[in-house]
């Protein structure tokens, strides 16, 4: 996920929850022009603030190995670990161009 993805994931999660920029700002501590930055389409808030969005918004952020839990043509039987963020990726449809999972995997 790149940071555009996560501020629109942000974006969407406000959206379906009907919450204010307002009342993000009291939740989180930040201001509400801060909230509003933030969540902008070109919004590029610094780490501190992100995670009290990610709070404010009741998500939690966890990271993953690039790749987690994909499935891969040499590895068919492959089962991502039994974990939250596992179940969510294994439900995920695998990309079906093989150019797409290269890329995905490089650095």
């Amino acid at each position: 996920m790149n940071k555009q993805e996560l501020v629109n994931a942000l974006i969407a999660r406000r959206e379906a929850s009907q919450v204010s920029n307002a009342e993000i700002a009291q939740r989180s501590g930040l201001t509400e022009r801060s909230v509003r930055n933030a969540l902008s389409l070109h919004g590029n808030p610094q780490l501190s603030s992100l995670l009290a969005l990610v709070d404010a918004l009741g998500l939690e952020l966890q990271l993953a190995p690039r790749g987690f839990g994909e499935k891969t043509a040499a590895d068919p039987g492959y089962r991502p670990v039994a974990t939250r963020i596992g179940h969510a990726v294994a439900k995920a449809p695998a990309p079906s161009d093989p150019a797409e999972v290269k890329r995905r995997r490089q650095p």
